[in-house]
């Protein structure tokens, strides 16, 4: 079969199984936001809760990982609650207290909706319940007062009327019993409000009180957000004579050079300061009165760090105030000389008032050079999609050096309707007068979205039939045969989208430039590294390759299908090497892979004779 006969084969199949063109671009707003906060990324420090029950005051402004975790980088001391169904972020609420939030909505704490079986199903979904905490050594007259901020929507689902937050308080008494004592009904999305609720009934004055969050939502996904910051319990409040002594990061950033969050290494090396922002901006909350309020950051590496302190000073006029300030870079870039493949640095923006809640006194990021780009940072606050038949997503990206393109990360969301089952093709194409052009290659395997349940921050990677050589201008997405609409996210918190964005309603159909904001989680991986050893090796066919269990817990087996010696690598989805070895001809290996983070990772195997290399994707939940 000829080339030509192949593209007309293709354009003919297309033309028949699309049919007529009806349809738009959509924006669907959701919950799910893969930009945990880090369990990884905060100091540890002493413990401030030994055994048993806690005493008050209880204080959670969810600036650090305070979940129940067996991670043995978390203290004891900063696990608040029992339950993990609420979920961690900094990116899915509008003018947050404090750097942080619980969100409560329709998606399980493994990112997974409740109910993925009835679009429209209703009822009870996350709940945020304290630890055990002893009240015995008080009563109704000391004035123990529960408080918190909350917040519907932000920049997720606003909760509609049917749907609500309630607090429950638990009194040990007896059994034991839970009492509704305060809720809220759904709505558009506002400002911050407070709550104080006083705990007054004697059933609750004993050691074994709790308290809990619960939201009624819709259950087939990523709907109907509340969040949640600054929880206070504490005896002798005054609801209305409440004073804060507090200034706090609002938001991270979340990366120092542009138009990218990430880039492949060996193109940023190429030209360090053509892609270095010159300034960014530290979003900062102060509650309380005015304070002196210095800036700066630092540059981690490996361990060695660069410290840029006293960057700016605030000292007039910031009392109860969102503060905006821009930091300049100067001529600061990354060390190009630290690595040749890839490298992660490690940026902290920090701020130094005096106030007790020192872990919100900065804000975390990763700048990731690894072998694909992105322009999102890692947080879907909304899904989008295009509903025709033969539809068509196409992102733009230069590749700032010629490389070769190997496949897509992309992060599907999981939002009312399970499209697991519905297929796509991946497509790369050259630019045409700004827009979309000529097929790059040709790629008829057939792909699915994938969702998972083992946690956040989970892409999927899809390879290409062929690598693709690129260099310049170039565009990468989806065609797809129906007009169900493919979920993938969408981050709010940048926004690319209006230049970088095209879809199409139909084969052969005009392309049409975004007009929703944003930036899609789509990102392009290449070979990317003179010392990588994708690198002119010859990709082997999966079935040289057996992976199990997949997803994995604490080991799994390969079953290795060639007579040849080989070396394996695994590398987490930031390109770092997380494990190595090697293996001497054909048969089962085991891999033992105790203590890896949950997450996705690669497992490549080469070949020693250096020829040919196999790499699958591998799932530790």
């Amino acid at each position: 079969m000829s080339f030509s006969f192949k593209r007309f084969l293709s354009a003919l199949i297309c033309f028949l199984m699309y049919g007529p063109v009806f349809g738009q671009e959509v924006e669907h707003a959701l919950r799910y936001n893969p930009a945990l906060i880090s369990r990884e990324r905060y100091p540890a420090g002493s413990g401030e809760r030994g055994g048993g029950s806690s005493v008050l005051p209880f204080f959670d402004d969810f600036s650090r990982y305070s979940l129940p975790t067996d991670d043995p980088d978390i203290p004891d001391g900063w696990q608040r609650w029992e339950d993990t169904s609420a979920y961690l972020n900094t990116h899915l609420p509008t003018s947050p207290p404090t750097i942080g939030v619980a969100t409560l909505d329709g998606l399980r704490g493994n990112g997974y909706p409740y109910d993925f079986t009835n679009e429209f199903a209703q009822g009870a979904a996350d709940t945020l319940t304290s630890l055990p905490i002893d009240l015995s050594p008080f009563s109704q007259d000391d004035d123990v007062y529960l408080f918190f901020f909350y917040q519907r929507g932000g920049l997720g689902n606003n909760p509609d009327e049917e749907d609500s937050l309630v607090v429950e308080f638990f009194s040990p008494f007896g059994d034991g019993q839970w009492f509704q004592v305060w809720s809220a009904q759904g709505g558009p999305s506002g400002a911050f409000e407070q709550a104080f609720i006083q705990v007054e009934a004697p059933e609750f004055f004993l050691d074994g009180f709790r308290f809990r969050f619960r939201n009624y939502a819709t259950l087939s996904g990523a709907f109907d957000h509340w969040h949640i910051d600054y929880v206070v319990m504490r005896q002798g409040i005054d609801p209305d004579n409440f004073d804060f002594d507090e200034v706090a990061m609002q938001f991270p950033n979340y990366s120092f050079i542009q138009p990218y969050s990430a880039m492949p290494w060996t193109h940023y090396i190429a030209s360090p300061g053509s892609y270095m922002r010159e300034s960014f901006n530290a979003r900062q909350r102060n509650l309380g009165p005015t304070e002196n309020i210095v800036t700066g950051y630092s540059v981690g590496y490996e361990g060695a760090e660069q410290n840029f302190p006293d960057q700016d000073f605030n000292t007039f006029g910031n009392a109860d105030q969102e503060i905006v300030r821009t930091i300049g870079l100067g001529d600061f870039t990354f060390d190009p000389s630290v690595n040749d493949t890839c490298a992660v640095f490690d940026v902290k923006v920090y701020i130094n008032p005096t106030d007790l809640n020192l872990q919100n006194d900065t804000a975390y990021f990763s700048q990731v050079f690894s072998n694909y780009y992105a322009y999102d940072d890692g947080s879907a606050e909304r899904a989008y999609a295009v509903t025709s038949n033969g539809a068509s997503v196409a992102v733009k990206f230069r590749a700032e050096v010629p490389d070769t393109l190997l496949g897509l990360i992309i992060h599907w969301l999981p939002h009312g309707v399970d499209v697991t089952n519905q297929s796509f093709l991946l497509r790369a194409w050259g630019e045409s007068n700004g827009l979309p052009g000529s097929e790059l290659a040709e790629n008829f395997n057939s792909h699915f979205p994938r969702y998972y349940d083992e946690g956040y921050n989970l892409f999927s990677y899809y390879e290409y039939d062929e690598p693709i050589p690129v260099t310049g201008n170039f565009f990468v997405g989806w065609t797809q045969p129906t007009a169900i609409g493919l979920n993938v996210g969408n981050d709010k918190s940048t926004n690319t989208n209006p230049e970088r964005l095209f879809y199409r309603l139909g084969f052969g159909q005009s392309w049409f430039q975004s007009e929703i904001e944003g930036s899609v989680m789509i990102r392009p991986v290449f070979r990317a590294g003179k010392n990588d050893p994708w690198t002119g090796l010859t990709e082997l066919d999966s079935e040289e390759m057996t992976l199990y269990p997949n997803p994995f817990e604490d080991e799994f087996h390969i079953i290795w299908n060639r007579d040849t010696d080989a070396e394996y690598q695994l590398l987490d989805m930031h390109g770092r090497l997380v494990l190595s070895g090697r293996w001497s001809g054909s048969g089962a290996h085991l891999i033992q892979a105790q203590g890896l983070a949950p997450g996705v990772y690669l497992m490549r195997v080469t070949e020693d004779a250096g020829a040919s290399v196999v790499h699958q994707l591998v799932v530790r939940p």
